[in-house]
């Protein structure tokens, strides 16, 4: 990002960092899903599936579609923000496990 000199690069950069988190956040949903069962996989499910959604509305109100490219950049650190913390949430619970 220190090298980004337009939005495009930052956008870019957004867009890389953001394939990293996504990896990371599945990564280590998996790990912590993989020895579950039953209604405590139901429920890890179905906690992600609430987290998916909260996020996606929590940072589709960023996006302010008369807010230009600096809300759209704001909407993209969101996402990329939110994968980084679910993604360390999830690691800490796989290793305490």
């Amino acid at each position: 990002m220190e090298k980004a000199v337009s939005n495009v690069d930052m956008q870019e950069c957004m867009s890389a960092q953001y394939a990293v988190e996504d990896k990371r956040l599945n990564v280590a949903y998996r790990a912590l899903l993989a020895p579950l069962q039953g209604a405590r996989k139901n429920q890890l499910q179905e906690a992600q599936r609430l987290w998916l959604k909260y996020t996606e509305a929590n940072c589709g109100f960023y996006a302010d579609p008369d807010g230009g490219t600096s809300a759209r950049l704001a909407a993209h650190e969101c996402a990329v923000s939110a994968r980084a913390a679910r993604a360390a949430e999830l690691e800490e619970l796989v290793r305490v496990r």
